[in-house]
């Protein structure tokens, strides 16, 4: 009993490490790692804003608008320069009470210029601030898009003070090509130019009796 009972525990144990040592299914080759770009892009960031179809016309839809306060503003400026002059020229011969008066008229005039300019540039840089944000938003998600089709690991500006960009070669710069992209998926509507007012319709021709 004690041999049979030795033989079948020898039995079971080979039987375990057979079973263990069965080979096992080749494990499924790991995919390659994507390869890293490495690529450098430059672009002026202004200037490509400022060179599509939709900068350019934001540019002229903000000059139209405040075209009217800036020749305002000149106009203004003009007359208090030219009550300056005749203050200056007239000393010797104006009383005190006339240079007294035009001068708090030249004061009067000078604050509420001053107080006009400051009004209209304020207006201005926000309207400019507004529409330069949209169209730097439109133009991020291009570049974004354009570096990562493109193989770019990185995309500096180029154009500010404070650019760390001191040199680069030519074939980094992007600026082109973002400009030509954007106004692609970013097309202008073009106006169709103003018709000629319709002529009169010819009087008619009377027969005489």
């Amino acid at each position: 009993m004690k041999k049979s009972s030795v033989v079948l525990s020898t039995f079971l144990l080979g039987f375990a490490a057979s079973a263990f040592a069965q080979p096992q299914a080749p494990a499924k080759p790991q995919a390659a790692p994507l390869a890293i770009p490495t690529k450098i892009a430059i672009i002026n960031m202004s200037q490509a804003i400022a060179s599509t179809k939709e900068g350019q016309k934001a540019a002229t839809e903000i000059s139209n608008k405040f075209g009217p306060r800036k020749a305002e503003y000149d106009k203004r400026n003009q007359e208090v320069e030219a009550l300056t002059n005749q203050l200056n020229n007239g000393r010797a011969t104006m009383s005190d009470d006339a240079q007294k008066k035009l001068a708090a008229d030249i004061q009067a005039k000078g604050t509420a210029l001053k107080r006009f300019g400051e009004d209209a540039q304020a207006e201005m840089e926000n309207e400019d601030a507004k529409v330069g944000q949209e169209l730097q938003s439109k133009m991020g998600a291009l570049i974004q898009q354009y570096a990562i089709q493109n193989g770019y690991a990185v995309v500096l500006n180029y154009g500010d003070q404070q650019s760390p960009v001191l040199w680069a070669a030519a074939a980094t710069w992007i600026t082109d090509d973002m400009v030509k992209l954007y106004d692609q998926v970013h097309p202008v509507k073009e106006e169709a130019p103003a018709k000629p007012p319709a002529k009169p319709p010819a009087p008619p021709v009377t027969k005489k009796q």
